[in-house]
């Protein structure tokens, strides 16, 4: 499986559906499927079979595909919602969906979107941005590339992968005025990545999020990002940045373990002591985490919704990314202190493992491990901020 070209895709993951009429019914009802698959996923590293036929099944490989290829374009608050049904139901399946199911060939050229759209390989992309390859630029466009990436989530069914590059001329890298890396983001299908495994964590353990190579090879401009003066067909939610997955992923796991412990408080019991739903302590601190996760859903709805509407009258700044994007950084810092609440209150029913699993415990887990995501991290929450005080114009462009 590693060190090779990953397996090839089912057909069914191939040519999946890319549309349904109920998106967040869909998530809903796959609930069952997805929960039955959670053990399996976490003792193996990624999802089970049944779990990716599920998905596939139902259309929402199509969430942020454009109208115009069959896709479901979705508006902010049904992405938001589906992404929360889905990770309620389990935080790596959740994952490893949003983090795949975000690029959709947006930003390629026509042979590109052509391919991605219009042929049968399928739609889903994994990829990584932070971690930086090697580009050189050849004579007639495109770049000859090489480099190793890591977090593949959701790899097990994509159909594509991609990676941003450094470029090198004359073999230097490359520097922008404000000394960052020139960048080019490139994007190659599966048959030629290689990966490299590498995945045994604490939390998100289902996903599948391995390292993967790009062996050296020709990448053509189609495949190519973002190019200056390139008009690629997109939704405009496509024009909203990838902060909106994770802080959905946060709201649905969030409200899991909080869901998971009011349960378990009708019944425990500590030596001696109340049951842990009539003690008054433990009702104050869960009146306060619902009515935190409550704001912080309606909070995440408003922002992306405006940033959508700045988009579609075009008058979208860093400002209104910004205001967005440090919504997402403090809507999961509300759902990590959910979860360590509810770690913290469910005590050895917390610690042990029941059948091979125990909800609040994964749930925990999962927030400790995707709350450290660069897009949701506390160094984002500072550059968000620096532009809200109009001391600094960081990069938030993804």
């Amino acid at each position: 499986m590693f060190d090779a070209a990953p397996e090839a895709l089912p057909e069914w993951v191939r040519k999946a559906p890319r549309f349904c009429e109920d998106p967040v019914k869909a998530a809903r009802d796959l609930r069952p499927v997805i929960e039955a698959g959670a053990i399996e996923g976490m003792r193996t590293a990624r999802l089970t079979d049944e779990v990716v036929r599920a998905l596939a099944g139902s259309g929402l490989f199509g969430l942020r595909i454009p109208k115009e290829f069959g896709g479901i374009e979705a508006s902010p608050r049904t992405y938001i919602d589906v992404m929360s049904e889905l990770s309620y139901a389990d935080g790596s399946t959740g994952w490893a969906l949003m983090a795949c199911g975000f690029h959709g060939g947006v930003g390629m050229g026509p042979s590109a979107t052509e391919r991605i759209h219009k042929g049968d390989e399928g739609v889903m992309v994994a990829a990584q941005v932070s971690k930086l390859g090697k580009a050189v630029a050849l004579p007639g466009g495109g770049y000859r590339v090489s480099g190793l990436f890591q977090f593949g989530s959701g790899s097990q069914f994509s159909s594509f992968f991609a990676g941003a590059f450094q470029i090198y001329e004359d073999g230097q890298p490359q520097f922008l005025e404000n000394g960052r890396a020139k960048t080019v983001m490139c994007m190659a299908p599966r048959e030629n990545i290689r990966l490299r495994g590498n995945w045994d964590v604490m939390g998100l353990q289902a996903t599948g999020s391995y390292d993967y190579e790009f062996p050296e090879q020709v990448i053509h401009e189609d495949f190519i990002s973002g190019l200056p003066g390139r008009k690629s067909p997109a939704a405009p939610i496509n024009a909203i940045g990838v902060s909106i997955g994770h802080v959905a992923w946060a709201l649905g796991v969030g409200d899991r373990i909080l869901d998971e412990i009011k349960h378990l408080a009708l019944s425990k019991r500590r030596f001696q002591r109340s049951t842990l739903v009539d003690q008054p302590v433990f009702q104050m601190e869960y009146g306060r985490h619902r009515a935190a996760m409550n704001a912080a859903r309606a909070l995440v709805y408003q922002v992306f919704d405006e940033w959508l509407e700045a988009v579609q009258e075009k008058r979208a700044t860093m400002e209104t990314r910004a205001k967005a994007r440090l919504t997402a950084c403090w809507a999961t810092e509300i759902a990590l202190k959910a979860g360590q609440f509810a770690m913290f209150s469910a005590g050895s029913d917390g610690v042990r493992n029941r059948d091979g699993d125990n909800v609040i415990q994964r749930a925990f887990r999962d927030l400790q491990t995707g709350a450290t995501h660069r897009h949701i991290d506390g160094n984002m929450l500072i550059d968000c901020t620096m532009v809200e005080l109009g001391i600094g114009h960081p990069d938030l462009d993804i």
